[in-house]
């Protein structure tokens, strides 16, 4: 089984259609199971992504998961509607102690976690076969988007990301430590200080559209 998670209902709602997953279950947050897949509807926020994925996963065992929604950009050579695929994630801006912390490490410590590469190698395979924009990249999760160009290019100079997001780490930690192969998809808005060039609305169905596009190619 392949489980997708996805953080709004937009993004859930097209996940759901694309891949035939009628079927809702009893959870905590929505879950709808179709023929050999399972989306689940987090929520927003990394809180939300842990209890999420956690539950998934000690229920269901799939063998496989993806996480798909939207990010800002905070590369400003990214365009807004590009999808990135996260080689890792970091979250940038709490007390990093849940994460895990090595021997000595301050709880402020910076803790990457990884997507799985083959599965990685899959959606870019995928991305290209249907002609999405995309390119890889390293995701920060924090507790809200920015707004802030300068804080964006700090967050970015620190890092190395080249978007933020709120749940993405904390979903990539659990797999992590459920050694469970999860990679992390986004597509991306307006950067932070920049006129939006697309109502948020519209852009989240255009997203939306894409992701389950995608969602079903990766199970084809």
């Amino acid at each position: 089984m392949t489980a997708f998670f996805a953080a709004e209902p937009e993004e859930a709602s097209a996940l759901r259609e694309a891949l035939g997953a009628g079927e809702a279950l009893l959870a905590p947050f929505p879950l709808h199971r179709g023929e050999g897949v399972l989306v689940a509807e987090t929520g927003v926020g990394k809180v939300a992504a842990v209890m999420a994925v956690a539950h998934v996963l000690t229920r269901f065992r799939p063998s496989e998961s993806f996480f798909l929604g939207v990010a800002g950009a905070l590369d400003p050579s990214l365009r807004a509607l590009d999808l990135l695929l996260a080689e890792k994630a970091v979250q940038w801006d709490v007390d990093l102690t849940p994460f895990g912390r090595e021997p000595g490490e301050t709880a402020l410590g910076v803790r990457f976690f990884p997507s799985d590469p083959a599965l990685l190698a899959r959606a870019e395979a995928r991305a290209l076969a249907l002609g999405l924009p995309f390119r890889r990249g390293v995701v920060a999760t924090g507790d809200r988007f920015l707004a802030d160009r300068a804080e964006a290019e700090r967050l970015r100079a620190l890092h190395g990301a080249d978007a933020v997001e709120m749940e993405g780490a904390a979903a990539l930690m659990v797999a992590w430590r459920f050694r469970h192969p999860m990679a992390l998809l986004r597509v991306v808005t307006d950067g932070a200080g920049e006129g939006a060039a697309l109502d948020f609305q519209a852009f989240l169905r255009e997203a939306a559209r894409r992701l389950g596009r995608l969602a079903r190619a990766l199970v084809e």
